[in-house]
């Protein structure tokens, strides 16, 4: 099975009136962690580095592709549930792992086995142990982040499903180790922005403290920082920093007001799907800071969501645009207490420059 071919669907063995009872797992060794995201599992072409290192220790004519079937990683991938979801007939995920299999028969050292080998001039057969070559790629929507190989082998022969388990293991600590799966290395490993050293932003906001920033799954999405009240727990300021994704050649203000009208869009939705009346207490329009040094011309919009029984729900967006990022501030309250501290905290905020990942993508847009 090839990268463009998905993965043969599990056989499921029914008709049993009996079904045994399975003895308790053992204990894993692994730290727990899951991935909250799916990932699509694909049999793939071993690389020539693993295969030539295969055919190095062989003793047959060719090493045995697919020694382990993609259908028995899959299968024990999904009961790990260190995913969402294991697709294995669709590449509708974000990430996707690519894995290529190889089996060789290598010659033993043990004494007894060489010395009868030798003293009959081959006629007494070799002893040989199975070795097992797999390689783990590991992709996001296409692009390849990370890649690694391993060798195994067993004295005692032991089932597939268990030698698919050790390996499927032996992979998962190592990419725990390196964080594969982690916001901060996909951002790392595309050439996305380093908010961590680059972005700067006030501890404070007023009464509000900075508590927690967190990179998005999705290095498209940025960054977002929150800020809460040390004496109201539902008065929240959130400043999200991420890509320009429109068209750069787009005048600023039709950037800025569509992005507003997006996230209209989205609150809209969000207290539909909960049984509230979202109500516009302020249309998209101009906001303008003006701070010591600099002038800021963004967009600003208000609502607020309401039903018969609570109380309302408030909300004001600001965007602004600096160097090549979006820069949304967001607060659960009406302008007339927002906008002095958004007048406050933008001035201190610092943004990095363009990344690596956005200039490819966008020199790619302007060939078109």
């Amino acid at each position: 099975m090839n990268k463009v071919c998905s993965l043969l669907p599990l056989v499921l063995i029914t008709g049993c009136q009996q079904v045994p009872e399975k003895p308790a797992p053992a204990p894993s060794f692994l730290p727990k962690y899951h991935v909250a995201a799916p990932v699509a599992l694909f049999s793939t072409w071993p690389g020539d580095t693993m295969s030539a290192r295969c055919q190095q220790v062989n003793t047959t004519d060719r090493c045995i592709e697919d020694a382990i079937a993609g259908n028995e990683f899959a299968a024990i991938l999904k009961e790990k549930n260190w995913f969402d979801d294991v697709l294995t007939e669709s590449d509708a995920a974000d990430y996707e792992i690519l894995i290529a299999s190889l089996s060789a028969q290598v010659a033993d050292n043990d004494s007894d086995g060489v010395s009868l080998h030798s003293a009959t001039a081959g006629l007494w057969p070799a002893n040989t142990t199975p070795h097992y070559f797999t390689e783990f790629t590991v992709q996001w929507r296409g692009v390849e982040i990370d890649s690694q190989r391993f060798e195994t082998y067993s004295k005692t022969e032991k089932p597939v499903t268990e030698l698919a388990s050790e390996i499927l293991d032996t992979w998962w600590l190592a990419s725990l180790r390196k964080s594969v799966f982690s916001a901060e290395y996909l951002f790392t490993a595309l050439g996305a922005s380093d908010y961590n050293s680059e972005l700067v932003l006030p501890q404070s906001i007023g009464e509000f403290i900075l508590q927690d920033t967190q990179h998005y799954p999705d290095p498209f999405k940025g960054i977002i920082s929150r800020y809460s009240h040390p004496e109201f727990d539902d008065a929240l300021i959130d400043i999200t920093v991420g890509p320009v994704l429109m068209d750069l050649s787009m005048p600023e203000s039709q950037r800025l007001q569509a992005a507003l009208e997006e996230n209209l869009k989205e609150a809209t939705q969000m207290s539909a799907a909960q049984g509230l009346t979202l109500i516009t207490d302020s249309p998209v329009s101009a906001f303008t800071i003006n701070s010591a040094s600099q002038r800021f011309n963004g967009y600003r919009m208000a609502v607020h969501a309401e039903n018969e029984i609570g109380e309302p729900l408030f909300a004001t967006t600001y965007v602004f645009e600096m160097k090549d990022k979006l820069v949304t501030l967001s607060t659960t309250f009406p302008p007339r207490i927002a906008d002095n501290l958004v007048s406050a905290a933008l001035p201190a905020i610092e943004v990095p420059g363009e990344s690596a990942l956005m200039k490819t993508i966008r020199g790619m847009s302007s060939a078109q």
